[in-house]
């Protein structure tokens, strides 16, 4: 398949989501409309894809792993990472408050957007939200995980985890790897060029990946506005995570949550609150924006529902 215009780019908008603790790079793949081509290319990597290759040639084995597709994306993902990382480090530690009503904006507007264009909306789709919804809640107030080791297999599995995690609209992996207490080792590894560890979580993110992607594909063939109701859930749950006016506790990833006001007397600045409401606001257009630019496809069609 020939890369779409924007692919790329799109590729840039995951790859920045990524980079943030609390918003995933699976929620800017579902709202710009890639999300279930990109769980089924990934869910089509495997063994046969060698036959196809000895069978019919490299070019027939590039076509059937759509890898034009992927590895345009991949790349625009590992740009925005290299690129935005720092901005987007920059930004949290001088004007939060901002940035996350924003990122709240967009998020509040895509749940919308996620579940509008489901056919079926009985007790089963209701109650995968509800669930949903539960399960990024209790995931975004759990306290921070005792801290492990530094080693290959405690990286290994992280990285399993946390791909995982990447790929869900609204669970991010890099708030899965701030519970699990290996967000500053993973940093810190990449900054200071530690291979053996980039390397063993790498493996577990293409493990992770693949193990889950496969059961992820088959949900969504058989039980597609379930699992979209599901994922929608998620997407409202992270929400809990992405409130603007909150100051962390102790040294742990644990938070209060706190109105404006507060807020403002807790640090000593002001609440923002105008121009908290005026990001979330342009998160809200960015959304409405995109749904017009790549609508969110939820074509499929469930078999066992």
């Amino acid at each position: 398949m020939k890369a779409r215009p924007g692919v790329y780019l799109r590729g840039l908008a995951m790859g920045a989501a990524d980079v943030v603790p609390g918003v995933s790079g699976g929620t800017l793949a579902l709202i710009t409309g890639i999300y279930e081509e990109l769980i089924d290319t990934l869910g089509g990597i495997g063994p046969g894809l060698l036959g196809v290759w000895r069978r019919q040639g490299f070019a027939a084995f590039w076509r059937a792993g759509n890898f034009t597709f992927l590895f345009t994306l991949l790349a625009g993902i590992l740009t925005s990472i290299a690129l935005l990382a720092r901005i987007m480090t920059w930004l949290l530690a001088n004007h939060p408050v901002p940035v996350w009503a924003f990122f709240c904006g967009l998020i509040l507007a895509s749940v919308f957007l996620v579940l509008s264009p489901l056919k079926k909306r009985g007790p089963p789709q209701w109650l995968a939200f509800v669930a949903g919804t539960g399960a990024a809640v209790t995931i975004s107030l759990a306290p921070g995980l005792t801290v492990f080791g530094v080693s290959p297999l405690v990286f290994f599995l992280g990285g399993a985890v946390a791909i995982c995690a990447m790929i869900l609209p609204g669970i991010s992996g890099s708030f899965i790897l701030l519970l699990l207490g290996l967000y500053p080792s993973v940093l810190a590894a990449v900054d200071g060029g530690d291979w053996p560890l980039l390397i063993s979580f790498m493996a577990g993110c293409a493990c992770g990946l693949l193990a889950f992607v496969r059961l992820l594909k088959w949900l969504l063939h058989h039980y597609h506005d379930t699992v979209m109701a599901l994922l929608g859930g998620f997407m409202a749950g992270s929400l809990v995570k992405l409130w603007p006016w909150r100051l962390p506790l102790d040294q742990g990833v644990a938070e209060r949550w706190l109105w404006p006001a507060d807020y403002a007397r807790a640090t000593g600045g002001a609440s923002q609150l105008g121009l908290a409401l005026a990001m979330m606001a342009v998160g809200l257009l960015l959304v409405w924006l995109l749904s017009f630019a790549a609508p969110v496809h939820n074509e499929a069609t469930p078999t066992d529902e």
